[in-house]
């Protein structure tokens, strides 16, 4: 498969690093520990990305006839949660903010480190032994350090850093929009690679990751929101150059392309379709984006 030239990529990591900044701008640091301290609902979201759905995706992929790089790519989406675009689309459901916030911190910081120890332990490679250590200070670059940048401007500026975060979040979107497009050429071929059985494998994997997320989210229509989009959305941002410096000239690259290009659409109808008809009771009287006493 042709591999995306430099211009993407670079666009691809400036897409990353700005949303990360604006995840934590729009949400206090009280807010955050306050979920963050709730164990329980912490735990389940843990447990359904960590365990269930690597376990549910290992079955799917033994299931259907996928060539070895197809099942490599498809595993890694499988063990690297904390995609990018759950907040925005939990936001969209009109989900719980501070709920998705706090989750997209805590499975990407830990999926920076989980996916490649992952890659390294079962696909070796000794004659780059510094690769792996690479990559986690390359997602730790991206991810890590714009999370405390957006931090420290918030503390900094706690009264315009929501606005702040909103603007810089839509300029994400724009920065993603643009990638796309440009990104077009490559991933509309590495849909076609995969095949029938590929896409299939997307698909159900996607519509897993909503009901574990929906099962384990708990009795507020809200919180299963968040937890159903944020485990469907799988971490792009991390498996791309994973895939690109670990996989080289293979076809790992391409359920990785595949599926921003199936999930995302899914998982934007699964967010409008709900936010119209799955509420809350309390949901008229008690806003989602209410700020909790910090």
């Amino acid at each position: 498969m042709e591999e995306a030239p430099l211009y993407v990529k670079i666009l691809a990591y400036l897409f990353v690093v700005i949303y990360m900044v604006s995840v934590t701008l729009e949400s206090t640091e009280g807010e955050i520990k306050t979920m963050l301290k709730d164990r329980r609902r912490m735990g389940l979201a843990l447990l359904a990305n960590f365990v269930i759905v690597p376990v549910l995706a290992f079955v799917l992929v033994r299931l259907l006839p996928l060539r070895p790089d197809i099942r490599i790519g498809i595993m890694m989406l499988a063990v690297s949660p904390g995609g990018l675009f759950a907040l925005q689309f939990a936001r969209v459901s009109k989900g719980d903010r501070v709920f998705a916030v706090a989750l997209l911190i805590v499975l990407a910081l830990l999926a920076i480190f989980i996916t490649p120890l992952l890659a390294h332990l079962f696909f070796p490679r000794e004659e780059e032994g510094g690769l792996f250590l690479w990559l986690v200070l390359l997602f730790l670059l991206l991810v890590a350090v714009p999370l405390y940048a957006g931090r420290a401007l918030q503390k900094r500026f706690p009264e315009s850093a929501p606005k702040l975060g909103r603007w810089l979040g839509l300029l994400s979107i724009v920065i993603f929009i643009v990638t796309a497009m440009m990104s077009g050429r490559f991933k509309n071929p590495a849909i076609r690679a995969l095949g029938a059985d590929g896409i299939m494998a997307i698909v159900v994997l996607t519509l897993v990751c909503w009901a574990v997320g929906w099962f384990l989210g708990g009795p507020e229509i809200r919180n299963r929101k968040v937890l159903a989009i944020s485990t469907a959305m799988r971490n792009f941002g991390i498996c791309l150059p994973l895939a690109v410096h670990y996989f080289p000239g293979t076809e790992v690259l391409s359920p990785v392309l595949a599926f921003s290009g199936i999930s995302i659409p899914m998982n934007m109808v699964f967010a409008l379709v709900t936010a119209r008809t799955l509420r809350d009771p309390a949901d008229g009287a008690k806003p989602v984006e209410a700020k909790s006493a910090s």
